[in-house]
């Protein structure tokens, strides 16, 4: 990897200063640049690796009342007059009911520790070495393992900067790396599939036969599976599954969802919307997530924060024109998807709470039930706005308050809102998705009352 973050100092100081006598109020200049590796395993060989590298550079600045903007990923003397005439011509065709204005800054910011010098210093045959042992491992744990059909490891970094006329000078360097595996086994006739992932910065504290064991027992556990008869039964959410449901309706909690109508949270903040045992948070430094962000894309210093506590709605996800427009401050939550992307609402590190006991107690507690670890199709089975689903899912029974026997060809359905009333406790082992790439979802396990569940 290259180890130089390359950043184009003097071409953002030419830019600013140059902006007042092309007519701009104010300016700024988002700046991105990242490396990746991917390298992708199969039947003892590399079957696929590719390095890349990009960088860009927005320009937004202010005449009158219109903010106009364009990007740019050279940095010569044709890239600035570029940028300063084309985002003219923007501000004089972009018409909008609540202007943009920049962040002059804030005077404290978290401290974040986002980058680690060793995992950069890792060669490719570390990534090589640790991606075929991984595989190696997992086909010998078990004889019923036929194969894994994916194996894959990402090593990202990213460097991002927002400077502007105003004063405003924020950075941030980060990486980390991502380990995804899936296995498949076969056993009287059943074939199963599994999978296990991992991202951290620490990779040498990484461990393999760990992860090859949880890989292998992932579709283990599903040999034997069967449909159970359709009904309303007590379901506990598996942390997976749990943060899958949460980050499909994540865009609730979005202030610019609950202006234009798209939320049924629209008009409740006070009001109870959940169990008494539900706390929703979204925060900007949290110990189980391996992200932190100390500013957004607008400059805002990034915030802890309850969406949800104790059952009460009590703030909406905001960047600073949602927050212009509800008369409150920006929530930090203003981020763009690169250099290219617009600013939107996005959440940090948001996840449900840790409840006080342990998973098995969540299982004494249903009882008799179902343990869902797994839901499929979420894109298609999801209604974000009346907040209705209808899932296929995988999981287990659960008998006498006890994990029994796998369960497949089954689909839970239900209403999220409706749901999270319904709550009757959650455990102790929240968890963050780690397939993220900006943020986490996190969970405990959750118990809810009455889910209609078809099977046969």
């Amino acid at each position: 990897m290259n180890k130089d973050i390359f950043t184009p100092d003097s071409f953002i100081d030419r830019l600013l200063t140059e902006a007042p006598d092309s007519g701009y109020i104010e300016s700024e200049i988002y700046f991105n640049s990242s490396e990746s590796i991917d390298m992708r395993v199969f039947e003892g060989n590399i079957s696929s690796y590719e390095a890349s590298a990009s960088s860009g550079l927005s320009f937004r600045g202010r005449i009158d009342e219109q903010m106009g903007y364009a990007y740019t990923e050279t940095y010569d003397d044709e890239a600035l007059n570029f940028l300063l005439s084309k985002a003219k011509e923007n501000c004089a065709v972009i018409e909008s009911d609540h202007p943009e204005t920049l962040y002059p800054g804030d005077n404290v910011y978290a401290e974040t520790t986002n980058f680690s010098q060793e995992l950069d210093d890792k060669t490719f045959d570390f990534f090589a070495q640790t991606a075929l042992s991984i595989e190696k491992s997992i086909l010998k744990y078990d004889s019923r393992i036929v194969a894994v059909d994916y194996m894959i490891i990402i090593y990202s970094s990213d460097f991002e900067l927002i400077r502007n006329t105003l004063g405003l000078d924020c950075r941030e360097t980060s990486n980390h790396l991502y380990i995804f595996a899936e296995s498949r086994c076969v056993s009287n006739g059943q074939t199963k599939t599994g999978y296990c992932e991992w991202a951290g910065r620490n990779a040498d504290a990484f461990d393999i036969n760990e992860f090859a064991r949880k890989t292998a027992q992932a579709c283990l556990d599903k040999l034997g599976a069967a449909p159970i008869p359709s009904g309303i039964y007590p379901v506990v959410f598996a942390p997976l599954a749990a943060t899958q449901l949460l980050g499909a309706y994540s865009g609730v909690f979005s202030a610019e969802s609950v202006q234009k109508g798209f939320s049924l949270l629209a008009g409740k903040k006070g009001m109870n919307v959940a169990s008494d045992k539900v706390t929703l948070r979204d925060d900007a430094v949290t110990p189980k997530s391996i992200f932190a962000f100390s500013f957004d894309s607008e400059g805002v210093a990034c915030k802890n924060k309850a969406l949800i506590e104790n059952g009460t709605l009590v703030s909406y996800l905001h960047n600073r024109k949602t927050a212009g427009i509800e008369g409150v401050s920006s929530s930090g939550n203003g981020f763009r998807a690169g250099y290219k992307g617009s600013i939107n609402i996005v959440p940090m590190n948001f996840y449900l709470s840790p409840g006080p006991v342990s998973t098995e107690e969540l299982f004494e507690k249903a009882s008799n039930g179902l343990y869902i670890t797994e839901l499929i199709g979420l894109h298609a089975g999801v209604n974000e706005v009346s907040g209705d689903f209808s899932l296929s899912c995988e999981g287990f029974l659960i008998t006498d308050g006890k994990k029994g026997r796998p369960v497949d060809q089954i689909t839970v359905s239900g209403n999220y809102f409706r749901l999270l009333q319904s709550v009757v406790e959650l455990s102790d082992d929240l968890i963050f998705d780690a397939s993220s790439e900006h943020g986490q979802i996190g969970s405990p396990s959750i118990l809810v009352e009455g889910l209609m569940v078809s099977g046969e």
